[in-house]
This record gives structure tokens, C-alpha cells and sequence, in this order.
């Protein structure tokens, strides 16, 4: 039996967290994996960290740790990974983004891939609803936009390679935990799958058809994305930098 940590980042999702939860505890017991699931609440100002510890008193597979103020879903899913135990590792987002092909990461990792994530990217990928909102359109580009420059910039070019999806799982390699990563708010992501990658681990991605969420807290035109590029500088300059 597979063995594997399920790390969740949540900020200010009292409304999901308790339902979403119970789902995927159900999923992992129907696949008959042996799992922990560490959700790590980034600081929420409502009562998700409430929420959780409804869940953790009635399962006990479930974890849950707190940050006392916003730190960023890097930096909670670093947490995630010093306190998980298990050698396969699963990343989602809290609203539990393609689930529908949850089970296929844990089928993957038993077909012996290192690496296996969810792709927009992906020639067989689509969005579902076609007629687009400004605003969708808008999220749409500025992320075709950051992967062109991450695939340019850094040659990674796995179908399209698309590094930040809500749904990506690895196998722990030897001395993980002494990798140094830098990033504390969005490009975790892109850290692990360039350090597998320079690694010559074997990829897998999955095609979705998938919905651009009209109610996200990213705005387009918002001080935050100052930050975001700023980072993505800053790591990729790193990356860059690195030799494997």
C-alpha cells in the first residue's frame, strides 16, 4: 500500500474547508492509500482554523498547523513538507482544484513516476465554458504569459509545463530536506518541478478541462502582482544560477 502526505495550504475558507476535507478523506480511503493530510491554516482572519480542528478531533489521519499571520502558500507548504512523513508527497489547493483526477497522481506514483501534475498547458488540456469574461480572458493571458517565460527562461518545456496548477504530487528524493528553497509566497511550485527536472526524473502531466475561476482573490491590476514578478525574478535568477 502507497503511502502519502497530502499538504494543504488554507486561508479564509470556513465556507469549504470542513466539506472539502471529508471528501478527500473519502477519495484516499476508496483508492486504500495509507495517508496523512497536513492542512496548514496561513494566518485566516474567519473560523477556518476552527474548521479544522472540527475535522481533526473525528479523523485522525488529519493535521493541522497554524501560521500567526499571512505568510504566504509557499511558505505553509514548506511547513507542510518539514512536518510530513510519509516519501510521496501531494500538493492541492484548498477548493480541491480537478479533483476528478485526483486518484490518477496515486496511479502514477504506482507506475513508478517521480513527478506527476496537472496541466492547462497540455495539448489535450481545455476550458470548459468558452465564452470568457474580460476578466477570465485576462487571467487566462497573464498566465499563458508567466509559463512562456518560465519555459523560456529556464527550458522547461514538459508539454507546455505548466509549473502551477492546484494539483501536483512527487516522491521525496534522497535529502529532500536539505534542499534550499526560497520562495515564501507563490513559486514553490516552480522550484520543486526545475529541481526534478535538472534531475532527470520521470514526468508525468494530465490533460484537464478546467474552469478560470471569476471569483479569485488575484486582480489584475493590484500592487500584489508587483510582488509575484518580483519573486519569479528572484527565483529564477536562483535557478539559474544552481547547478544539480
Amino acid at each position: 500500500m502507497i503511502s502519502i502526505s497530502i499538504i494543504i495550504p488554507c486561508y479564509n475558507d470556513e465556507k469549504i474547508i470542513e466539506k472539502k476535507l471529508i471528501l478527500l478523506v473519502k477519495k484516499l480511503k476508496s483508492i486504500k492509500a495509507k495517508f496523512e493530510i497536513l492542512a496548514i491554516d496561513d494566518g485566516s482572519k474567519d473560523k477556518t482554523f476552527v474548521k479544522l480542528n472540527k475535522i481533526k478531533q473525528n479523523y485522525k489521519n488529519v493535521k493541522i498547523y497554524y501560521n500567526k499571520r499571512n505568510m504566504g502558500k509557499s511558505y505553509s507548504i514548506r511547513k507542510g513538507l518539514k512536518k510530513s512523513k510519509y516519501n510521496y508527497v501531494i500538493l492541492t489547493d484548498s477548493d480541491l482544484p480537478y479533483f476528478y483526477v485526483f486518484s490518477k497522481i496515486v496511479k502514477y506514483f504506482k507506475k513508478d513516476y517521480d513527478f506527476v501534475f496537472v496541466n492547462r498547458r497540455h495539448k489535450k488540456s481545455s476550458i470548459q465554458k468558452k465564452d470568457l469574461s474580460f476578466y477570465q480572458k485576462t487571467r487566462y493571458l497573464a498566465g499563458y504569459i508567466v509559463s512562456l517565460i518560465i519555459r523560456s527562461l529556464l527550458n522547461l518545456n514538459i508539454d507546455g509545463g505548466d509549473t502551477q496548477s492546484g494539483l501536483k504530487g512527487f516522491k521525496k528524493i534522497k535529502n529532500f530536506e536539505d534542499y534550499e528553497f526560497i520562495s515564501f509566497k507563490f513559486f514553490l511550485d516552480l522550484e520543486i518541478f526545475y529541481l526534478y527536472r535538472k534531475l532527470n526524473k520521470k514526468f508525468f502531466s494530465i490533460p484537464v478541462k478546467y474552469d478560470i475561476d471569476e471569483n479569485s482573490s488575484i486582480q489584475i491590476f493590484s500592487v500584489k502582482n508587483f510582488a509575484i514578478l518580483s519573486e519569479l525574478t528572484k527565483v529564477i535568477l536562483k535557478l539559474k544560477s544552481q547547478r544539480y
